[in-house]
């Protein structure tokens, strides 16, 4: 299952207001002004239950475990970061990690779950 979740940024994933949250859906953040060669704060926020296979229903049926176990990030096409996550990983999982912009390029962000469940999400850096 792939999910481009665009709608919650502007073309350059910059603002914009995120409808009602639905599983898969991310927003990648950037600063509003990027300088070319600048290291820039990336934020990026996925909506996922993040269900560890501890709990029970209210009615005591197990709830089976749902959670996104991998996380990577490309800028340019060339990977340049990965997160290997645990179902220990709290309720709409937040990410924020440094990237140094050397070149206006997409970066994309592709989160993995256990249950074969793929979510994308890309924004274009630019400079100005």
């Amino acid at each position: 299952m792939t999910n481009d979740a665009n709608d919650a940024n502007d073309a350059n994933g910059r603002g914009g207001r995120a409808p009602a949250a639905e599983l898969g859906d991310a927003r990648i953040l950037l600063p509003e002004r990027i300088e070319q060669g600048s290291l820039v704060h990336v934020r990026a926020l996925l909506s996922h239950p993040m269900h560890t296979g501890l709990f029970r229903t209210a009615k005591g049926e197990p709830i089976p475990s749902h959670f996104v176990k991998r996380v990577t990030v490309t800028y340019g096409g060339e990977e340049v970061a990965a997160f290997d996550w645990t179902s220990g990983v709290s309720r709409d999982p937040y990410v924020a990690f440094p990237l140094r912009a050397t070149r206006e390029a997409p970066l994309a962000i592709t989160w993995t779950d256990n249950r074969g469940g793929v979510y994308t999400q890309s924004v274009d850096v630019t400079f100005g």
